[in-house]
């Protein structure tokens, strides 16, 4: 995929099942897509209008980033992997009266070798003309997720995940533990961690629970991890511990399924966090527990999905 050409637009997410903003509405705003291979499966969604206007309709792959959060990529024809591939519409835009609303129409077409899930979506934009384009704009645009299974009912789905890259640093009188997880398998699931840190006398003097930013932002129990996603997570231990040897585990629990338990041997010390690691701990100090007073900037993640961009002219 040409990087030049991705537009990544990382998704603020609504507690909503039908989109309203800017001059038109849509819903619903998932679907969902049972695969049968090499047989176009239908879907469809409604585009209702405010008042006079057009937008415009693009199929994007979804990618989910490591902070938890999904991006949208453009697809492209020439990208074997996009779902721009799968996914055709009947029509690349509509345009509409007051009140005046658009079935839109398309199909999936799942390739014989695919497996597992997989996320698409078609973004629908507000067409702006030209001489509303002054200054700093706000473009809004809604993405329609389809949610396509490969799967047969009731055959069981692979999980395999790992766990690596355990770091640690203290930032303003607390450990920030971070590490990366990594969905292998083809199944999505929620991810539960917890990581336990004992002393030498193997008492436990800590337990914190490990998220995903987008996690920590939803105040949800555990992080959303899809099929080939590989993500951070990370927790702030917030009790006073003494400098010294230390054993961490971490127990992860996957799509209910108990995973391999992370065990290493640590030495905690006051240590000067370099530039890199202070600048990576600031991103996490703002979220150390589910009782701090974060705002949600984002809920779940297989809900109504709607980003902006922001186009400044001269």
């Amino acid at each position: 995929m040409i990087i030049l050409k991705a537009l990544i637009i990382s998704s603020l997410i609504l507690f909503l099942s039908i989109a309203n903003a800017g001059e038109f509405a849509v819903s619903p705003l998932v679907l969902d897509v049972e695969g049968i291979k090499n047989r176009p499966v239908p879907f469809e969604f409604t585009v209702k209008a405010k008042k006079p206007g057009e937008v415009a309709l693009k199929v994007f792959d979804l990618k989910q980033m490591e902070t938890g959060h999904m991006g949208f990529i453009e697809g492209e024809k020439k990208d074997k992997t996009s779902k721009f591939n799968w996914v055709k519409l009947d029509v690349t835009g509509v345009k509409l009266k007051t009140d005046e609303f658009a079935v839109i129409r398309g199909t999936v077409t799942i390739p014989s070798r695919a497996k597992g899930k997989h996320l698409a979506a078609v973004m629908v934009e507000e067409v702006k003309p030209e001489n509303e384009k002054k200054g700093i704009d706000v473009n809004v645009r809604y993405a329609v997720v389809i949610k396509i299974n490969t799967q047969k009912k009731g055959k069981k789905v692979r999980v395999k995940t790992k766990f690596e890259a355990l770091t640690f640093v203290k930032k303003e009188g607390a450990w920030v533990f971070e590490g990366w997880f990594e969905n292998k398998g083809r199944a999505e699931g929620q991810l539960i961690a917890e990581l336990q840190l004992r002393d030498d006398n193997r008492r436990l003097v800590g337990r914190i629970p490990m998220k995903t930013l987008s996690a920590w932002q939803r105040r949800e129990e555990g992080s959303m991890v899809y099929p080939g996603s590989k993500v951070k997570i990370f927790g702030t231990l917030n009790e006073d511990v003494l400098d010294g040897q230390y054993t961490v585990r971490i127990k992860n629990k996957f799509n209910g399924r108990t995973q391999s338990v992370f065990k290493e041997k640590i030495d905690l010390k006051e240590v000067i966090a370099t530039e890199s690691e202070s600048s990576e701990a600031d991103g996490v100090q703002a979220l150390p527990s589910e009782s701090q007073n974060v705002s949600a900037a984002n809920s779940s993640d297989t809900e109504s999905y709607r980003t902006e961009s922001i186009r400044t002219e001269s």
